[in-house]
């Protein structure tokens, strides 16, 4: 064997085992940064009122703010055995004193009050049922109002069902 020969034969040796650790150093080294997870409204909602369960044949819809305002919300609905249920579920901050926040319910011409929203389990809760199917009234309004005034403050949360 020539001098030659063994040097080359050295030389494909170490660049076969520095390929192998290049290789299997950048396997190991490459971490998978997953942009953070934001829960949904609905996943903050239910951490809000402590685990509440929502039947799995209701309507849900989102409740956002409005015009500068803080807060989330979500609206549950479900129509069956002929009768109609909704239920709000909102965080918002503490109304100001003298003022309360009211829900309220739109075909797009007519609104129909909900209730005022009262807290409860963590955040603001206010239920509604009838034997009539209100199911085509997709809009859903919070507002801020006035006590011993019926006219509304300002539109603190909106949302619709689709």
């Amino acid at each position: 064997m020539k001098t030659r020969d063994i040097i080359v034969g050295f030389l494909v040796l170490v660049v076969l085992i520095t390929g192998v650790l290049l290789i299997k150093n950048s396997k190991k080294n490459k971490a998978v940064n997953l942009p953070a997870q934001t829960p949904s409204i609905s996943q903050k909602i239910t951490e809000k009122f402590g685990g509440i369960t929502i039947p799995p044949n209701a309507d849900k819809a989102d409740l956002l703010p409005v015009a500068g305002n803080e807060g989330l919300g979500e609206v549950v609905r479900v129509f069956d055995n002929g009768k109609f249920e909704l239920t709000v579920l909102a965080d918002l901050g503490q109304s100001k004193n003298g003022y309360f926040y009211q829900a309220w319910m739109s075909d797009g011409t007519t609104f129909i009050s909900l209730g005022k929203l009262n807290l409860a389990k963590g955040g603001y809760l206010v239920n509604f049922s009838s034997t009539k199917n209100y199911s085509g009234y997709k809009k859903i309004v919070v507002t801020l109002e006035k006590v011993f005034d019926q006219t509304p403050e300002e539109v603190v949360l909106q949302g619709s069902f689709n």
